[in-house]
């Protein structure tokens, strides 16, 4: 299996883990991404160490407990309150952060029968991994496998491995006679997140002067912690996933990639331009008829789906008053005829209401070298037959493509190579957007320049990260209440140099990143369609199309599908 392919199999368990993070910990704003929990955008900062998943190797079961695990955490933890509490020392916080998390886990309803089980799956597979990397030959190893046993079998479940039970007496000799009393206080105060933590903060100061006064405690802890992976990964200000450095100087988004931001090694080959001066007009004039053509094929009523547009994107506003009613509204104006004939009943008004369409929406196309097949043709009907239909219905549309000027790397990587080669050098290619129709110029207007998309000489690789945030900026400047963004791709990302340069998730994990960020603002509805590729592993809204032959009534209620769960309201 390759990287590329590693990693959207692990997106793909991730997008469920953190459905049932969210059921589970009753908090809809709760995210799992790259190995970590994350609420309202921002990490929750967990040391248990038997909550580190590696979705690359687990099994699902493994990974559904330990995020089950942080579920319950959500669910029964006020967070600001342990936070506030935690120990600065790093083996203190650790085994508090341990005791807490058993303390949430202690709370499953009993009606969570899968819940309890996938932990229980987890938590063996955690002590089997740990007697492999030889955890317990450590002075710390051996506490923070014994502690985080004895507390689990007073609270949750009873220690029934032999094997386990060794390692225990042990460190039951140790601690019985230090932290016994605070031990049993557990139990009784499982209810009370700030009763409990007085009794775990003693325990964990308890073991971290253990620790701390051991001979050559130091060398040998941080090895411990380093070899068996005890703490979840530091989270701090510049987290992999939220921080933003903004746009760079190419408009390009600087979110971090494996702890590193994002790069582009030079701005000096890209391109932005329009699809009437792409081709020329010689070339786009008989690309029109084509696309002509394979319009009058479909058969389909433009009209009739501009309306049910207009039904998916309309708000209702005030456009008028109608007088003379039975019920209503009083109006003023006919007073005087009540006073003068007290039958007279026709004295009220009602406000007409009228759709409007505040809205602006954004096709943003793939137009990388895999389009190259029919798809490409059958894309341009889809999008040509939904602009013209989008604008019957009021919506202002904007129809985009992105690729590369160049293949392998282009001119940049030629740039690259003069200037001595330096590691990890960023985006490496010259990237290439076309607008083949402006959000303001009118279909008929832009007719010739949208056939352009029908020349596949510009087909080449995809930088679909910095496209989605050039399509997002510029939606951003419109003065429209409600923006919409379709992306329409057929693949991943995919450039061969900077993936040659970077690696190959490279590309992928910027793209992650910043679809994230624009499905993060209220104002911004961000969706896609798949060309024979599920889109949900990269966007949260997406749906699925089979472009071979004559569109079918699935294509043309593919926007249904992606914008019909928002209702209309009245202004």
């Amino acid at each position: 299996m390759t990287a590329v392919s590693k990693h959207l199999r692990r997106r793909r368990v991730e997008r469920h883990c953190a459905a049932a993070v969210r059921a589970v910990g009753g908090r809809p704003n709760a995210e799992f991404r790259q190995q970590r929990l994350f609420l309202g955008g921002q990490p929750v900062n967990l040391s248990t160490p038997y909550l580190a998943v590696d979705s690359d190797n687990d099994a699902i079961t493994n990974i559904r407990g330990r995020t089950d695990a942080m579920a319950l955490r959500l669910a029964h933890c006020d967070l600001e309150l342990h936070t506030s509490l935690t120990p600065e020392d790093e083996i203190g916080r650790i085994v508090f952060d341990i005791l807490e998390q058993l303390r949430t886990e202690a709370l499953v309803a009993s009606t969570f029968v899968g819940v309890r089980a996938n932990m229980q799956a987890s938590f063996e597979r955690w002590c089997w991994q740990c007697r492999v990397d030889s955890l317990t030959d450590s002075e710390l190893g051996e506490l923070i496998y014994g502690i985080t046993h004895i507390v689990r079998s007073r609270l949750i479940q009873t220690v029934t491995d032999p094997i386990v039970e060794g390692v225990l007496e042990h460190v039951r000799f140790t601690l019985a006679p230090l932290i016994g009393h605070d031990l049993v206080k557990l139990k009784a105060h499982l209810h009370n997140q700030r009763a409990y933590s007085e009794f775990a903060l003693n325990i964990a100061n308890t073991i971290s002067s253990l620790v701390a006064g051991g001979a050559g405690a130091d060398d040998s802890n941080r090895a411990s912690i380093s070899r068996i992976r005890l703490a979840m990964p530091p989270v701090d200000d510049r987290d992999d996933r939220y921080v933003d450095g903004g746009a760079g100087a190419g408009g390009f988004d600087t979110a971090d990639v494996f702890g590193e931001p994002y790069q582009v090694f030079t701005t000096e080959f890209d391109r932005e331009i329009t699809g009437e001066k792409l081709y020329g007009l010689s070339q786009r004039e008989p690309l029109r008829r084509r696309l002509d053509e394979l319009i009058k094929a479909q058969a389909f009523s433009v009209p009739r789906l501009a309306q049910r547009l207009q039904q998916l994107f309309a708000v209702s506003h005030l456009a008028g008053w109608d007088f003379g009613e039975d019920d209503g509204f009083i109006d003023g104006r006919r007073l005087s005829q009540l006073v003068s004939n007290p039958q007279n009943h026709r004295i009220f008004k009602k406000g007409k209401s009228a759709p409007h369409c505040d809205t602006a929406l954004t096709f943003l196309i793939d137009t990388s070298g895999s389009m190259k097949s029919q798809r490409f043709e059958t894309v341009a009907v889809l999008v040509d037959i939904y602009t013209r239909a989008l604008e019957l219905a009021g919506v202002k549309t904007e129809v985009l493509g992105f690729t590369t000027d160049g293949w392998s790397g282009g001119r940049s990587i030629k740039a690259w190579r003069k200037a001595g080669s330096p590691e990890t050098p960023g985006r490496m290619n010259d990237r290439l957007h076309v607008v083949y129709k402006e959000a303001d110029a009118s279909w008929r207007r832009s007719r010739l320049g949208m056939a352009a998309m029908l020349n596949t000489t510009h087909y080449r690789e995809g930088l679909d990260g910095e496209a989605v945030q050039w399509a997002c900026e510029r939606l951003a400047l419109r003065n429209e209440s409600r923006k919409c963004l379709v992306m329409i791709s057929d693949g991943a990302p995919m450039d061969s140099g900077t993936s040659q340069c970077n690696g190959e998730a490279y590309l992928h994990q910027h793209l992650l990143r910043v679809i994230d960020r624009w499905e993060r603002r209220a104002d911004f509805d961000i969706a896609a369609i798949g060309i024979d590729l599920d889109m949900e592993l990269f966007f949260r809204n997406a749906v699925s199309l089979d472009l071979t032959g004559t569109l079918g009534q699935r294509a043309f209620t593919a926007l249904d599908a992606l914008f019909g769960r928002r209702r209309s309201r009245v202004v």
